[in-house]
């Protein structure tokens, strides 16, 4: 007798919703958690001069010098991990492909080690691919070895899976639009303290990829293949599906409003964006897009609205077909729910080469 799959979705129920069901919608209603917790509030951004939020960005051609010189010029990871505090790294896993597409490996392990250097009791890495639908979650996962790397060093490393129901838990908070409730992973919902490591790269729905897009993996498949389903409607979508049917379900607004407020959900206090290559024109994988080397850049912050737009720049410098104004949306969403600020002006901006 065949095992019946206890995940909450099947690709058999995306179908039905992609082409005009609300299959998906209907599996994670009411009555598939119990109760709503309130969302993570984490620790105020710590890495602030005065009221600004500062931004450091270091240019150079050495990883570790690059990333200590800017951690020293933020203000250390001390802050994060007063008392012993267990940290859990959020990379950006994807598809079987190599960093820019994924984070590198070598830099998760540098942030571990130089988190115990700080006094951090543990550390854990974490993400979700959303590559269930397409089978290959495990293969994007195992693909480094981080797994296996990771327990030689001490290190935990979980791979969540965006389709199993009891890894999630349903939060709830004042604000939300796009849904009033969100269902975020376990493993982030109770961490301690988060660091983001988003990759810079362009994206067929977001257009960028950074620190409030990297949210994604923390969230309940569902909900994040229902946002990306609007926000594309089926341009690229299921055959068969006309035109009208196709416009009923692309909402843009629906989708950056649910990128913000999954962002919202997370509440990482620190990002470090690893901008040493880049993917252009296209994302989020190599094929759809061009990687661009050379940029030799870390970027860090504890505002993830002063990130992107600060690194929105960047990709505007090396990407012709890519402007700020693209993001603006979930910008103005984020910084509405507190996430930060937009006006660089208004932060501090640390620029070193070493």
């Amino acid at each position: 007798m065949k095992k019946r799959d206890n995940r909450e979705i099947s690709r058999r129920d995306f179908i039905k919703y992609a082409v005009g069901s609300a299959a998906i919608l209907s599996t994670w209603g009411t009555g598939c958690f119990s109760g709503a917790h309130g969302a993570r509030s984490g620790i105020p951004n710590p890495y602030v001069a005065g009221s600004k939020p500062v931004v450091v960005s270091v240019q150079g051609k050495d990883p570790e010098r690059m990333l200590r010189a800017a951690l020293e010029a933020l203000g250390g990871l001390t802050p994060l991990v007063e008392n012993g505090a267990e940290v859990l790294i959020k990379p950006n896993f994807i598809f079987r492909q190599p960093y820019p597409i994924t984070t590198d490996p070598e830099m998760i392990f540098l942030t571990a080690r130089l988190l115990r250097e700080a006094g951090t009791s543990g550390v854990e890495v974490f993400d979700s691919p959303g590559t269930y639908l397409l089978g290959t979650e495990r293969e994007t996962s195992s693909f480094n070895d981080i797994v296996r790397r990771g327990k030689e060093q001490g290190i935990a490393v979980t791979i969540g899976d965006a389709g199993r129901r009891r890894e999630y838990v349903k939060t709830k908070k004042a604000g939300w639009r796009a849904y009033p409730e969100i269902i975020v992973h376990k493993k982030i919902h109770q961490a301690p303290v988060i660091i983001n490591m988003p990759c810079l790269k362009r994206h067929h729905t977001s257009f960028l990829t950074c620190a409030l897009k990297n949210q994604f993996g923390a969230i309940y498949g569902a909900q994040r293949w229902d946002s990306h389903i609007r926000g594309e409607g089926f341009q690229k979508g299921i055959k068969g599906a006309d035109e009208r049917t196709k416009a009923s379900f692309r909402d843009e607004t629906h989708f950056m409003t649910a990128l913000a407020e999954f962002a919202d959900a997370v509440r990482p206090e620190l990002s470090i964006v690893d901008a040493r290559a880049i993917l252009i024109k296209g994302g989020p994988t190599r094929g759809k897009g061009e990687v661009k080397e050379g940029i030799n850049r870390f970027i860090l912050s504890g505002d993830m609205v002063a990130l992107d737009t600060y690194c929105s720049h960047i990709m505007e410098e090396y990407d012709e077909t890519y402007f700020t104004d693209m993001i603006v949306p979930y910008l103005r969403v984020a910084e509405r729910l507190g996430l930060g600020t937009m006006d660089l002006n208004k932060t501090k901006i640390i620029e070193l080469k070493i």
